[in-house]
């Protein structure tokens, strides 16, 4: 069986835009063996994520020529000339006979009903028989759609560059894995029989009372409380009376919000602590007096004594909070129960209103929200996620590192940090361990610690599951340390390709040659500039025939006319060879 996994030929493709076809791909080779790991490099606008999304079919542009090869399949499809202008020609037909069906509806209303029923018929029957034909001849694409979506997730799967855009803000990480798992058929059997489940959805308003009432009974007691108020008033007939009473929770729900402080803090305190550690405790101010990292938050534990500071360095506020206790306490309580203010105001009006409309009325309206509600709470419930696909997301967390899997699995795309959300975009591609892994400079915008990390986990990945990447990316040190092989890319072509150590030790390509002087090293002189390469990538509307790096440099002649072809000048080691590029003495970095 061949090596390749992975083989791209003569891939050639443009965008079609207001002023033409741009090309943004040109005769582009690469290939990716079983078990490596590829590095693409290359400036931001060289073609690498295009390459990418073509190989995945995601691109929206127009493939001209080419080849995309996943273990000798061929993953690109074009129709045939006739076949598309069938297409083009029916779609045409379609959306004019729809035009003309409702001129035709409207012929019939305001005109002559007969003729306009003739119109709308005639011209209802030839768009439903071009439908019909378009959707003959494109059975072929819609064939081969279904083996694309089949091949994404099973067999190649992509790290986006950003993992914010990529992952859904609405869902949980655990319903986006177990969304992608199913989509694949990777999910176990569910250990929750699914008359079980209908139960549990249809008992479940009961439930989340139920719930309610044990995580907040505070404030489940407040809102039954203001509920019984509101029935009485209107059943005992003192509504007028009750109304000129509803300011008073003005006054009581700010002052709930500080009873409400220090019930939380009352676990945490003990009858051995100092009066400053207990100011410290329920104040929860992390820069007090003494450190909250140093208390023990599940059994109150205190690991350091209370420090005095200094107010010139602190400012006022932490000098008055060590020199009197007192005072700071009673100033955090007012703070907290200020907090409170909005929500009594809204209490206030909604609690006025309720007096103030029939108890018919209102009643009429608990019962419709609660009717409402009822099926959203039941369908919501009956789609939640069984307890076995629940731990398969969880083990697949724990394989990419997450900490804490258990909690992180109920979190939202926004609740995680940079390098968890990456970890959590690398564990959902891998949920149906594919046999290729695109990333696209997964590490950019994590910092260099967390981006240490991941690059680990990616050659774990490889070396656990035997799993191939194509590693894009900017940072020639990330493809000295990951890579088997390396390709170059300038300008929607490849320029260079060559085993790592062959490529480092003995770059021919001028361009390969910048990136690796634009590089910092610790042979460069101190507070020295970093040289840069001229100029920028052109637009892809100004590239010449020729050799593309050529023209960046302003350079002059027949290379900007004929382009240079890929040598071998040693085994595995393939060059565009412009001979301006290969020479060394022709490099002029700014």
């Amino acid at each position: 069986m061949s090596e390749k996994l992975l083989e791209i030929s003569g891939l050639r493709v443009h965008f079609d835009t207001l002023d033409g076809q741009v090309e943004a791909l040109n005769s582009v080779d690469l290939e990716v063996n079983k078990g490596q790991i590829m590095g693409l490099v290359g400036e931001s606008g060289c073609g690498k994520s295009v390459t990418s999304l073509v190989t995945i079919g995601l691109a929206t542009c127009e493939v001209d020529e080419g080849s995309v090869k996943y273990e000798g399949e061929e993953l690109l499809f074009r129709d045939s000339e006739s076949t598309t202008k069938i297409k083009e020609i029916s779609g045409y037909i379609v959306v004019t006979s729809v035009l003309l069906s409702i001129f035709g509806g409207f012929w019939t209303i305001l005109i002559d009903p007969i003729q306009g029923r003739d119109i709308l018929l005639v011209f209802g029957l030839v768009s439903s028989i071009s439908w019909g034909v378009g959707f003959f001849f494109a059975r072929e694409s819609r064939a081969h759609e279904k083996f694309m979506r089949w091949v994404r997730g099973n067999e190649i799967s992509m790290i986006f560059q950003e993992p914010m855009t990529a992952l859904n803000p609405l869902y949980s990480v655990e319903k986006q894995i177990s969304e992608v798992m199913r989509e694949h058929d990777r999910l176990v059997d569910p250990e929750t029989p699914t008359i079980n489940r209908i139960g549990e959805a249809i008992i479940s308003p009961f439930s989340l009372i139920y719930r309610t009432l044990v995580a907040k009974p505070q404030s489940s007691a407040a809102f039954l409380s203001i509920m019984a108020f509101v029935t009485l008033a209107h059943r005992w007939d003192f509504v007028d009376e009750a109304q000129s009473w509803t300011w008073l929770l003005m006054l009581a729900i700010p002052l709930m919000y500080s009873v409400s402080s220090i019930w939380k803090a009352k676990p945490l305190l003990t009858d051995e602590m100092t009066l400053e550690e207990r100011v410290a405790i329920e104040t929860g101010f992390s820069g007090s007096g003494f450190s909250m990292d140093s208390i023990d938050p599940s059994t109150g534990t205190v690991f350091s004594e209370y420090r005095h500071l200094d107010p010139e360095k602190t400012g006022y506020e932490m000098w008055l909070r060590s020199q009197n206790p007192y005072v700071w306490l009673s100033l955090h309580r007012f703070i907290v129960s200020l907090q409170g203010l909005p929500a009594a105001l809204a209490v206030t009006i909604v609690v006025f209103l309720m007096l103030w409309m029939p108890f018919s009325s209102l009643m009429g309206m608990v019962v419709i929200s609660s009717l409402l509600a009822l099926p959203v709470i039941v369908w919501l419930d009956f789609l939640r996620l069984d307890p076995a696909h629940s731990r398969q997301v969880q083990e697949i967390l724990e394989d990419v590192r997450i900490p804490n899997p258990e909690a992180v699995v109920r979190m939202y795309p926004h609740e995680l940090s940079g390098g968890m959300r990456q970890r959590v975009m690398i564990g959902m591609m891998m949920s149906c361990e594919p046999k290729l892994l695109i990333a696209d400079e997964p590490t950019t915008a994590l910092d260099v610690t967390i981006q240490a990390q991941i690059l680990k986990l990616m050659v774990d990945l490889r070396d656990d599951k035997g799993t191939s990447i194509l590693l894009i990316t900017h940072d020639l040190g990330v493809i000295a340390e990951m890579c088997d092989d390396v390709t170059v890319m300038y300008a929607g072509r490849v320029v260079e390709r060559a085993p790592v150590k062959e490529l480092f030790a003995n770059p021919l390509h001028a361009y390969t040659r910048g990136l690796m002087a634009c590089t910092p090293n610790i042979a460069s002189t101190r507070k020295s500039i970093l040289p840069a390469i001229p100029g920028q990538v052109a637009n892809p509307s100004d590239f010449v025939r020729g050799c593309r790096f050529c023209q960046r440099m302003e350079r002059y002649g027949s290379t900007l006319t004929t382009r240079p072809q890929m040598i071998e000048s040693r085994p595995g080691h393939w060059v565009e060879a412009c001979p301006v590029c290969l020479d060394e003495a022709e490099d002029k970095w700014e």
